[in-house]
């Protein structure tokens, strides 16, 4: 039992490194890639279940920026991540909207409707700042890993 716990870890984190990498080195302008990680993980962090695909392909006609690396940002949402983010969605959601309902295992789904518009403005506020944590984060690493390999190609 122990072997199979491990392997699901090991998968989930050579998968999230497989997809770092597709950012770290994707081509494209500094901008269309931190705004393609950005929207990516917008749709990774806000509960689309699945649609975050979809999703990114729709914006991407209106937004121009780097589709597969918002693909591949998308997958900040995870088995591992997926409880926490959910959590922290709800309690996001109550600094906005105060309901009195207490988000446990027992009691969530008697209260969907409540909870479900709870969870909805605190995942799109915790997504839209993660969101330009990322632009920002994506932004630079890429532009230093440009400005290094610049430096070493000028040598």
């Amino acid at each position: 039992m122990k072997s199979i716990k491990r392997n699901f870890i090991v998968n989930v984190l050579r998968k999230l490194k497989i997809n770092f990498l597709k950012i770290y080195y994707a081509r494209g302008s500094v901008h269309e890639i931190a705004l393609g990680a950005a929207i990516g993980g917008f749709w990774g962090v806000f509960p689309t279940f699945g649609f975050s695909t979809m999703l990114s392909l729709i914006l991407y006609k209106v937004f121009r920026f780097n589709l597969p690396v918002a693909i591949s940002a998308a997958f900040i949402s995870n088995p591992l991540t997926s409880p926490l983010l959910m959590m922290t969605s709800y309690k996001v959601g109550t600094l906005f909207i105060h309901t009195g309902i207490k988000f446990d295992y027992e009691t969530w789904y008697h209260n969907i409707p409540k909870i479900g518009y709870v969870l909805f403005i605190g995942s799109t506020m915790e997504s839209a700042i993660i969101a330009l944590l990322i632009y920002f984060v994506v932004n630079y690493i890429v532009e230093y890993r440009r400005m290094k390999n610049l430096k070493k190609h000028l040598e």
